[in-house]
């Protein structure tokens, strides 16, 4: 594993629950998904709103393919997966101060 896949792979998470979850999306198509989910009682629909829980989920699907396709060692996917899944929240935290 190198620094710079672990900090693109960083990135990408962050970028992608984000873009879900606060912008608009080419055709609005975020924007018209979370207006379609307003249902403050399903998760799902809480979820698609929340950058910590979409940033935990799509910090998943990069691990496996890291873990797969990438030289990151198996055995460790769930640090990879929350390691991943933190950095992207410290990078929002990070740019929502600023």
């Amino acid at each position: 594993m190198t620094w710079l896949v672990a900090t693109l792979a960083a990135f990408a998470v962050y970028r992608a629950a984000r873009m879900i979850a606060e912008e608009d999306g080419p055709g609005f198509v975020f924007k018209k998904i979370r207006a379609a989910h307003t249902n403050d009682k399903r998760a799902f629909d809480v979820g698609i709103r929340c950058f910590y829980c979409l940033s935990f989920w799509a910090a998943l699907p990069v691990t496996v393919l890291l873990c797969v396709v990438g030289d990151w060692p198996i055995w460790l996917w769930p640090i990879w997966w929350f390691g991943l899944a933190g950095a992207a929240a410290k990078l929002y935290e990070y740019w929502k101060r600023s």
